[in-house]
């Protein structure tokens, strides 16, 4: 099975269960507002200077590809210019004949923003041509169905030289006849005979095109048809904000994806001529998310399908022609077949486009499975950080609010970012940034965040209880790694308004009534009652929104939600603790309640007194989040380690070996470092170099779930983790020789290297300018050797020292 059928089946099976379930339905509830996302003086510009097609703010087409071009002079070329770009949904953009980008980022409609494009080395003396051609009206699982419309303007220095107005003009007559999507992509549709020349050309004549006109400002309700899956129509009301259909434009807060071109393995040499029947395979290294492009040469009415793209079609002119996709796309191998005619491809190409993260991070030890792992979950991270933070690369593409963890996590010890203001972006959080603030436009009049963001779709999964708390631990691990509040600020209403509604929800015992979600395998899952996990993660939200609420002089608001935090405490130590057992039960059940809500199925757990039996995820959880007290740590502990996780359930293993870092022991280092030779064998070995969504190639097979990995090995192997304004560094290496690595920190690269032998070990590191860090080595050694071992003191079960910038080796035996 090829990777796309295999993605395609997964996505069958996927979809077959939502329509099984009876919950794909779309609702036309309108997210609230949070504060304003700071427009600048370029974005207030732009925001009066939409443009579209005529009539199309009514225009019920979904899918509609439109091409707009703008001709001006330049009396000499700018050493700098700025190409300030919004469409919606999508834009590719060429000047003066050649391609220049596309985009916009990701967007909630009330928080657009545009793409300062640099543009000087595409200009030129004398004429000039803009081409861009905007896909509109769609809706899958990265876009939300609104108007086709465009705004842009180009600037040298803080002169507008160009702006969209009436004197831009567009045709529909283009080789890109419609879009046609799934959840995760746009397939062309294209024929090329619809053109009558190179529109993309400074030399092409289009004064048969129509003028652009001004997008109504007041426009009416819209009610359409638009296809939100591949499987079902959906009636979709899409209402206008505040008098506009976009929110205020700010400019771009994360980078230009980068474009790198990949080369797969061919089974024909180009140029080669195909005739109808004939094909040509490739297969990558690995995955690649990328788009497809070709220069061809063909007969009049050829037509070429791409086995990896099903819904993607091409229908040749005669002769020499051109085309990219409009979209990147899930590719691992395939074919190129032509269906009728001949086609002379004298260029294929493919164009891989991410988040232009620099890896600085590795991993080298004694174990070469461990080392191929932590390369496959980097490489995993990768594929899957676009314009967001996607959950998968093969089925879905969607930013939802739990792809941190462990997304950020594997981000802060492997990758940096471009520069910001000149400086080096060690351990960048800007996707993770991107993910609060579009989290935060979600917000429902009843009082909560979408579980994922820019999309249309309202079923079981866009309200996620637990996964709301995620979000709000997503800030405080922010502005843990940044020290940023500005973000916090933004967010601040939304996240009250989401504290607030889980407050709402208490019932006569004191605990928050909800839907039980929190991680597959959870044997309480889709269950309203109220869940000892979900109640975890409320009263952890409750804690973490009250210190985000000190940091940013919102005092009132924090010492509410303390109080409020140590009451649900409290409340669940009190009503949910099983003495017999020295654990937790899952949670309070009221069978009339729960069959009342409109996702019921029948609890499988025993129920006594109204209390659900223990579970390992109550255990994991009101230990993870922080809720358990001192005195019941070691019994919760305890339970949790005699019952560990075992199943498919991926993301259980995550926070379950956080609990065994947290004992400090060695047989718990090496516990963890066996489940992943065992368990995530199979992805280290992947030909896709990818992580999988569950274990042993259970669900998608380039899913964000898996790459956990890397964050361990890097922070608790290698050893190097922030501690508050410093770094501690404490090798965990069980069973491992040696190991060395560099580790990404918000400081700057770590470079380490240890090694264990019979009689003792070594080490040597690099510590960052300017920073402090704490060493920690085994005290179980006998004595230590060099310099150092005089200013060594005990720590548990550590031997530790304070470090200064710069190399410090030693030995010890």
């Amino acid at each position: 099975m090829t990777f796309y059928e295999h993605a395609r089946s997964l996505a069958s099976r996927f979809w077959l269960a939502i329509l099984l379930l009876g919950i794909t339905g779309v609702s036309a509830a309108r997210p609230m507002e949070t504060r304003p996302m700071n427009p600048d003086r370029t974005g207030a510009q732009l925001d009066s200077l939409f443009v579209s097609t005529e009539g199309s703010p009514r225009e019920t087409t979904s899918g509609a590809c439109v091409a707009f071009r703008k001709a001006f002079e330049l009396s000499s070329v700018p050493t700098s210019a700025t190409f300030n770009l919004f469409a919606d949904a999508r834009y590719v953009l060429w000047i003066n004949g050649r391609y220049c980008s596309r985009g916009p980022a990701r967007f909630e409609p009330s928080g657009p923003e545009y793409d300062p494009i640099p543009v000087a080395q595409y200009l030129k003396r004398g004429k000039n041509q803009i081409a861009i051609l905007v896909i509109g009206r769609v809706s899958n699982g990265k876009t939300r169905w609104r108007p086709l419309g465009m705004t842009a303007n180009l600037m040298v220095g803080n002169r507008s030289l160009i702006q969209t107005d009436s004197t831009w003009r567009w045709s529909e007559a283009t080789r890109y006849r419609k879009v046609l999507v799934d959840w995760a992509n746009l397939y062309d549709v294209v024929d090329a005979r619809a053109e009558d020349g190179d529109w993309t050309n400074p030399e092409y004549d289009d004064s048969r095109w129509k003028p652009a006109v001004r997008v109504a400002p007041n426009p009416a309700l819209l009610t359409v048809t638009t296809r939100v899956d591949w499987q079902e129509d959906a009636r979709l009301d899409v209402k206008p904000i505040g008098g506009s259909w976009w929110g205020p434009l700010s400019r771009r807060r994360t980078p230009l994806l980068r474009e790198t071109k990949v080369e797969p393995a061919w089974t024909s040499l180009l140029p080669v001529t195909l005739r109808a029947g004939e094909k040509a395979t490739f297969r990558f290294a690995h995955l690649v998310l990328a788009t497809t492009g070709f220069e061809a040469d063909a007969e009049e009415g050829s037509e070429i399908r791409f086995s990896y793209l099903p819904q993607t079609s091409y229908i040749c002119k005669g002769g020499t022609q051109s085309f990219v996709t409009t979209d990147s796309h899930a590719i691992f191998e395939g074919s190129i077949e032509v269906i009728r005619g001949r086609v002379t491809f004298k260029k294929i190409e493919f164009s891989e486009r991410l988040y232009p993260f620099a890896m600085v991070g590795s991993f080298r030890s004694s174990d070469p499975l461990l080392d191929r792992l932590w390369k496959t979950c980097v490489r995993g991270l990768e594929v899957t950080s676009e314009d967001a933070y996607v959950d998968c690369t093969d089925r879905e593409r969607v930013e939802w609010m739990d792809t941190d963890p462990p997304a950020f996590d594997v981000t802060r010890v492997a990758m940096a970012g471009p520069p910001i203001n000149g400086k080096p972006t060690y351990s960048d959080p800007r996707l993770l940034e991107s993910m609060l603030r579009r989290t935060a436009l979600t917000l429902q009049p009843e009082g909560w965040v979408k579980a994922h963001t820019c999309s249309d779709r309202f079923d079981i999964h866009a309200k996620m209880e637990d996964r709301a708390c995620d979000w709000v631990e997503g800030a405080r691990r922010y502005v843990e790694s940044t020290g940023q509040t500005k973000v916090v600020r933004e967010i601040w209403p939304a996240m009250v308004r989401q504290m607030d509604y889980f407050l709402s929800h208490k019932t006569k015992r004191g605990l928050v009534l909800g839907r039980e979600w929190t991680v597959w395998g959870n044997p309480v899952g889709y269950q309203t009652c109220e869940g000892t996990t979900l109640n975890a993660f409320v009263c952890r939200a409750l804690f973490d929104a009250a210190s985000l609420g000190r940091k940013i002089g919102e005092n009132k608001g924090a010492l509410r939600f303390e109080a409020a935090a140590k009451e649900l405490s409290n409340t669940i130590n009190k009503v949910l603790w099983d003495e017999d057992a020295g654990t937790y039960f899952a949670g309070f059940y009221d069978l009339d309640i729960a069959k009342a809500a409109p996702d019921y199925r029948p609890l499988k757990l025993q129920v006594t007194n109204g209390l659900i039996e223990p579970t390992r995820h109550a255990a994991l959880f009101m230990l993870d989040q922080g809720v358990v007290p001192a005195d019941r740590i070691a019994r919760t502990t305890a339970y949790l380690m005699s019952h560990p996780p075992h199943e498919n359930d991926i993301m259980q293993y995550y926070y379950f070996w956080k609990q065994c870092y947290r004992l400090d022991t060695p047989d718990a280092d090496l516990q963890v470092l066996d489940m992943m030779r065992r368990e995530w064998k199979d992805m280290a070995e992947s030909p896709f170099e990818a992580t999988f969504e569950g274990l042993h190639s259970w669900g998608s097979q380039a899913h964000g779930y898996g790459m956990f990995p890397a964050y361990f090995l890097s922070s608790y192997v290698l050893g190097v983790r922030r501690e508050g304004n410093g770094l501690l560094i404490e090798p965990r290496l069980a069973d491992l020789t040696h190991a060395s690595g560099v580790v990404a920190t918000e400081f700057g690269p770590v470079d380490v290297e240890w090694k264990l032998g019979k009689s003792g070990g070594s080490f040597k590191l690099t510590i960052p300018r300017g920073t402090k860090a704490i060493l920690r080595l085994p005290a179980g050694q006998a004595t230590l050797t060099g310099e150092l071992s005089a200013r060594f003191r005990k720590h548990g079960r550590w031997l530790e020292i304070s470090l200064k910038e710069g190399l410090s080796e030693g030995t010890w035996r």
